[in-house]
């Protein structure tokens, strides 16, 4: 085995006693001959960068969704979340109770009659549904 050491240095130890090591994919790979560390000429930088995250995060708080982010440049939805979360600590803050009004009180009893509402219409439909499975049934045994 030759030595190459065409300028290139062990990211361990700096020895300058490089074998060749087979290859990762396309990458020639190497192994220095003092400290036994396996590695590649270069690395390829992973993920995106600064401006693009920088980008996604100015349209986010321009008031742009999360898919319209994605949509226009291209980055997945996840990442920019995940860039959002990174950026914006969750901070939580205890507020002390205060005396509701009689109009909060009013929003959150529509709230619970719009819930009630949306609970009976499913329930109709599926018992709607059910009778239609049944007649169904006496119809395929009646033929």
């Amino acid at each position: 085995m030759a030595l190459h050491n065409q300028g290139m240095k062990c990211p361990v130890c700096r020895s300058d006693q490089i074998i060749k090591n087979g290859r990762r994919g396309a990458k020639q790979s190497y192994r220095c001959k003092e400290c036994g560390r396996q590695f590649v000429e270069s690395y390829a930088s992973r993920g995106y960068s600064r401006d693009a995250k920088q980008i996604c995060l100015n349209l986010y708080r321009s008031g742009m969704g999360f898919r319209a982010i994605e949509r226009a440049t291209g980055i997945s939805h996840n990442t920019v979340i995940n860039w959002v979360r990174q950026e914006e600590p969750v901070s939580v803050d205890v507020a002390e109770p205060t005396e509701t009004t009689e109009l909060e009180e009013l929003n959150q009893l529509s709230a619970d009659d719009r819930l009630e509402s949306q609970r009976s219409k499913i329930w109709l439909h599926h018992s709607r549904r059910k009778a239609l499975v049944n007649k169904m049934s006496l119809l395929h045994l009646v033929a």
